[in-house]
């Protein structure tokens, strides 16, 4: 052989291991314990990423809440300080106990004293809904 043979001669062949089953009884039987721990792990794996997620569902559900009871304590401490204000209390005295300010005159008007109202305002019929009112605009024929 010269040096042109040895050039033109094609490349060794690479030779690849082949994966190749074990033949016995006993290679079957790690394989297959091999096939379940592999099973075993991924279950448990999967059950503690989705245990990982849950939490953090439950976290942003609760953070939501926090929020809304912040805007909610917020509003409340602004309604208790309009109880607590002098204008709170002096309504409510009005409103609860008919008192008045000094030198305010109250007039109490008791039940049963209203004077009814004359006929020609009792007799006077209710307008009628804005929407029959257009459609006689329109639609009536005169």
């Amino acid at each position: 052989m010269t040096g042109i043979d040895v050039a033109d001669a094609p490349p060794p062949a690479i030779r690849r291991r082949r994966v190749t089953l074990p033949a016995s009884r006993g290679g079957l039987a790690w394989l297959l314990v091999v096939v379940i721990v592999g099973c075993i792990l991924a279950v448990q794996f999967g059950r503690q990423i989705y245990a990982s997620w849950e939490m953090g569902q439950r976290a942003r559900a609760i953070e939501a809440q926090i929020v809304d009871l912040e805007a909610e304590n917020e509003q409340l401490a602004a309604e208790l300080d309009y109880l607590r204000s002098d204008a709170f209390v002096d309504a409510e005295a009005r409103r609860l106990e008919n008192l008045g300010r000094a030198g305010e005159e109250i007039l109490i008007i008791p039940p049963g004293a209203e004077e009814p109202l004359p006929e020609e305002l009792t007799a006077v019929e209710p307008p009628r809904p804005v929407l029959q009112q257009w459609i006689d605009l329109f639609f009536s024929a005169r």
